[in-house]
């Protein structure tokens, strides 16, 4: 009665083993897996270096066309808001209204495009609330860039716009 018994038990422990997929006694063996070789790429060319001249601020030449803005990180997010003066007014008055990063911003540039190409800027070191930048503009419509440079060392232009010349009609 002992031996069916024992045979039974061998032949279910058996099946199970198979089953349950334990009949290996050795792992495989890993496959490899390709290394990609960087490509070598041999050039002969040597740039030429391009000579640049600079003017003075105030007469510098720039495009007139508006380009994107930088988006500052969340935790130094500031506000600003750029205007002409009023109806007839060609001045161009810049408010740093502050935000989360109002600490963070060690200087605020403001630089207008006029219609000719002129250019002029201004600037506030470390601005604070409320603080503003007054810039004379044109009867026409001129290009206004908002550039903060952050006491890390980050330069974001956060505002490029055309500020139209307000008239009456």
């Amino acid at each position: 009665m002992k031996i069916p018994f024992l045979s039974i038990a061998a032949v279910l422990i058996a099946l199970t083993l198979v089953f349950a997929g334990c009949t290996f006694l050795s792992k495989p063996a890993p496959v490899p897996t390709p290394v990609p070789t960087p490509e070598v790429v041999e050039t002969t060319e040597i740039p030429t270096p391009v000579e640049t001249t600079v003017a003075p601020t105030a007469k510098a030449t720039s495009s007139t066309l508006p380009s994107p803005t930088d988006v500052l990180p969340d935790n130094q997010a500031v506000s600003v808001s750029v205007e002409k003066a009023g109806t007839y007014s060609m001045t161009i008055i810049t408010h740093f209204n502050g935000g989360k990063g109002l600490m963070s911003v060690a200087r605020m540039d403001v630089r207008v495009t006029k219609p000719d190409g002129t250019v002029v800027t201004d600037s506030i070191e470390k601005p604070g609330m409320g603080d503003t930048i007054e810039i004379e503009g044109t009867k026409g419509n001129d290009r206004t860039e908002v550039i903060l440079t952050m006491k890390s060392g980050g330069v974001y232009k956060i505002y490029d716009d055309i500020v139209p010349y307000k008239s009456r009609y």
